[in-house]
């Protein structure tokens, strides 16, 4: 029995935590145990222990006894969040040059270009999916599994549109980077690999940083 509420509970987890990284569970919007649980079609335990485990790992702050909201980004805890992704991304492009294989770089150019196919086609949430896929793969590559889980966990602390859909203007660029990335792993350039992979990173963090000032002053403008 206690087995099954074991299952339910890592399902309950699983989900909850898809939908915090997805953004359909906004910090706005309150999490309560009881609808989750309905919801869900399972009792209240296995959903409470999901709740408990999401509130461990900072992705959920408690705001009442059973009701719980996605923890609010700002400036600070965005760049805190970035910072270890950079670090556990340019390592991890690091590792992939050093350990790649004809798979992985196979692996690699299909998730850019369906990424390049979710873009033209403005399919968002594929493309969001596929620039998570892209990170994974090189992950992946690296051959280190305690990496792979960290970088998946560190990325599901964020909760943002792609670059590449979000902001279209930036397309091209971040094409270009991406490819250049894929070049120096294939060409198992490490000391390259982790520089282009960790530039990439902070400069997304910029772009994020640059659009949350202005939405605080739009916020500010408008109140």
């Amino acid at each position: 029995m206690r087995q099954i509420a074991g299952n339910l509970a890592d399902q309950a987890y699983e989900r909850l935590r898809g939908a915090i990284s997805a953004g359909q569970l906004p910090p706005t919007l309150a999490i309560r145990e009881a609808d989750i649980a309905r919801e869900y079609g399972m009792s209240r335990t296995p959903v409470r222990e999901a709740l408990l485990r999401l509130h461990s790992e900072g992705l959920i702050q408690q705001a009442a006894p059973g009701r719980y909201i996605a923890m609010a980004l700002g400036p600070k805890e965005l760049t805190d969040i970035y910072q270890v992704r950079e670090a556990l991304v340019g390592m991890a492009a690091r590792l992939a040059a050093q350990h790649r294989t004809r798979v992985d770089l196979a692996r690699f150019e299909d998730t850019l270009d369906a990424l390049d196919r979710a873009c033209e086609a403005k399919a968002d949430e594929e493309a969001d999916n596929q620039v998570r896929g892209f990170f994974h793969a090189i992950a992946q590559a690296s051959g280190n599994e305690y990496l792979h889980e960290m970088l998946g966990r560190v990325t599901d602390l964020f909760r943002y549109r792609a670059l590449a859909v979000s902001h279209p203007e930036w397309r091209d660029r971040l094409r270009h980077e991406h490819r250049s990335l894929v070049d120096a792993i294939a060409s198992q350039d490490a000391d390259l690999s982790e520089r282009l992979a960790r530039e990439l990173i902070a400069k997304s963090l910029a772009i994020r940083i640059a659009d949350l000032a202005k939405t605080e002053m739009r916020a500010s403008s408008a109140s």
